[in-house]
């Protein structure tokens, strides 16, 4: 239990951190573990509140000269236990909150014990005592997640989390510095065979959850942020594709149906294509590797060789519908596909 430490992001606590710290000095398996408290840029006014816990306890508390985020926080920990405590073979993070107890800390531990490569998360049910605002963000997070990604984790947001050491070096060097470092953190695990396990915990809400500096309209954009701009690209180059294969269709209207879909398809994906690819690599992944075009044009051509082949198959069978509007029809289903191929294979960083 000594070589898993605790780590604690904290940004303007109020008691319920020192709360916290004497729960934990107080438990069984709590007391044997390293304390890392990460004062995230808080107010001179808190000092007090660090000061106490510096003065009365055995804490390691890491400082942000200013305010970076919970995600940065959670990093600057890892760094120093991946740096300075060799022998952990991983660590946990807990809210300064309140909203985690030490049992169910101490029952996150211990299911990380049996599977010490495994991301561990405390997953909380959202029931009708949950705040309406946690609770709606909470269920959509998820279900978005879900559609887009097709990763089921029931409660993306939660802060009790056990991360195992090989996934360390990964994280420090992973995107996002606030709460969309969280969201990260489970949608890169695969990348790097890290399994996640979820463990049931007491769900617990103080005053509304007012305490909690998550903002609704920011971090939310923040942790959505990457789809949406994916999806801006994919749009906008879906409304040049469409128009060229329809511009297409018309002009090689003396051909066969067949031929001039062919035809159409290869110019108006071609043309789109290039768009769609400065899009993606400057503004959505922010990836500059030169060999991600060999990668992303792979991937038109067998988008586009898929899309042809449904479209003139589909046009055979479903005659009453106008061919574009099979297209139109057949590209949205391949879109959510060809977002996972770029996102994990033809932009992905460096592991």
């Amino acid at each position: 239990m000594t070589h898993i430490p605790i780590v604690i992001p904290s940004f303007n606590p109020d008691d319920r951190l020192i709360t916290l710290i004497k729960q934990l000095h107080s438990s069984k398996n709590g007391s044997k573990q390293k304390i890392i408290i990460v004062n995230d840029g808080s107010s001179k006014k808190y000092d007090d509140i660090f000061e106490y816990i510096q003065k009365n306890f055995q804490v390691t508390i890491l400082k942000h000269p200013i305010n970076f985020g919970k995600g940065r926080a959670i990093k600057t920990a890892i760094n120093y236990v991946f740096k300075g405590i060799p022998e952990a073979i991983g660590l946990i993070t807990i809210d300064s909150d309140g909203q985690h107890s030490v049992t169910d800390m101490i029952k996150c531990t211990d299911t990380f014990l049996t599977k010490p490569k495994d991301l561990i998360l405390g997953t909380r049910a959202f029931d009708h005592e949950v705040p309406l605002r946690s609770k709606f963000g909470n269920l959509v997070t998820a279900k978005f997640m879900q559609i887009t990604t097709g990763i089921k984790i029931s409660d993306t947001q939660t802060g009790l989390r056990v991360i195992p050491k090989m996934y360390f070096k990964a994280l420090i060097n992973m995107k996002g510095d606030r709460f969309e470092f969280e969201m990260n953190m489970i949608l890169e695990a695969a990348n790097y065979d890290i399994n996640i396990v979820e463990v049931p915990i007491k769900t617990i809400y103080l005053n509304d959850n007012k305490s909690s500096h998550f903002r609704i309209i920011h971090d939310s954009l923040s942790i959505y942020g990457v789809f949406f701009k994916y999806i801006f690209g994919a749009i906008s180059s879906f409304v040049v594709d469409i128009l060229i294969f329809m511009f297409m269709i018309g002009v090689l209207n003396k051909l066969s149906v067949s031929a001039a879909i062919v035809i159409a398809s290869i110019v108006s994906r071609v043309t789109s294509s290039v768009f769609n690819y400065y899009i993606n690599r400057k503004i959505v992944f922010k990836n500059n590797n030169r060999l991600s075009l060999i990668s992303y044009y792979t991937l038109v051509l067998t988008q586009m060789l898929l899309s042809t082949g449904l479209v003139i198959i589909s046009n055979q069978y479903v005659t009453h519908v106008n061919i574009t509007m099979l297209k139109v029809i057949i590209d949205a289903g391949l879109f959510f596909v060809s977002y996972q191929v770029q996102k994990h294979v033809v932009f992905k960083g460096p592991r």
